[in-house]
């Protein structure tokens, strides 16, 4: 498969490691300096330090996979029932998502442990009640997070190919565009590799925003489906191959949600 010329060769450039390797460092950082705190009387403080390990090497882990791309497992796509109909499924990365929620578990518990210290704090802490008010606010809307997880407002995500059109369910949002509404697939380039399926301007467009709380993506200002594979588990040049195939090969759209086209996928058979 040929990587499309709107995208810039993969790797990882000097200025990233040089960022990654910062952020670790920082994150090993805070080890000893907690322990020093502790070694001085100040033993609370050694909480905060392995949190703040945690969310610095947290970060870094997160960044290198959404850059380093590594290879999807055969569970990521898959056959799926869409709206009582078979599809061909393509998951957003587990292991991106996993890391998020451990990010936001992380800022929950610094914020719930601020304001449990500020609650307790002596009189002569300057503004302990109004720093025990902010910090709360902000553990409670670390903790929406999880809330709108359970409640299927926020989400792994999927492609869903079927043979009635594109179905995107974003982190935060879901998107449906049947065929015969789009113009034609592009790759693009925005900082990051984009797939724009557009659709013509008139065309029939279900989607929906799930909540506006968080909203890790958001819907494109047009009708299209717009697709930034670096959230996705897969390779980005291979997404890109298997949606346009589908769009320009209407005969080809009948083995969506069948074996062969997962045949298709593993052999790459886009021509």
């Amino acid at each position: 498969m040929e990587r499309p010329p709107e995208w810039p060769a993969g790797g990882v450039g000097a200025r990233f490691k040089a960022s990654f390797v910062f952020v670790v460092v920082l994150g090993l950082a805070c080890l000893p300096v907690g322990f020093g705190f502790a070694a001085t009387g100040r033993s609370g403080a050694l909480k905060y330090a392995f949190l703040l390990a945690a969310l610095f090497l947290l970060t870094a882990q997160f960044s290198l996979i959404a850059r380093m791309r590594p290879h999807h497992r055969i569970s990521d796509i898959t056959i799926t029932s869409y709206d009582g109909h078979a599809a061909t499924e393509v998951r957003y990365s587990g292991a991106q998502f996993a890391l998020l929620s451990a990010l936001v578990a992380c800022l929950a518990a610094l914020s719930a442990l601020a304001t449990w210290d500020f609650a307790r704090a002596d009189d002569d802490v300057p503004a302990a009640p109004v720093a025990a008010a902010l910090t709360g606010l902000a553990a409670v809307f670390f903790v929406s997070f999880f809330v709108l997880a359970a409640l299927g407002r926020l989400r792994r995500g999927r492609i869903v190919l079927s043979q009635q059109g594109i179905h995107q369910e974003g982190r935060t949002f879901t998107s449906f565009l049947p065929w015969e509404s789009f113009a034609g697939a592009k790759a693009s380039y925005n900082g990051t590799p984009e797939i724009l399926v557009v659709a013509y301007a008139n065309a029939h467009w279900e989607r929906r925003q799930l909540t506006r709380v968080w909203k890790l993506d958001k819907l494109p200002p047009v009708p299209m489906i717009e697709i930034n594979p670096t959230a996705l588990a897969v390779d980005p040049t291979l997404l890109y191959h298997l949606v346009r195939f589908y769009l320009e090969e209407p005969s080809a759209r009948a083995e969506l949600g069948t074996d062969a086209s997962l045949q298709r996928v593993r052999s790459a058979a886009f021509k």
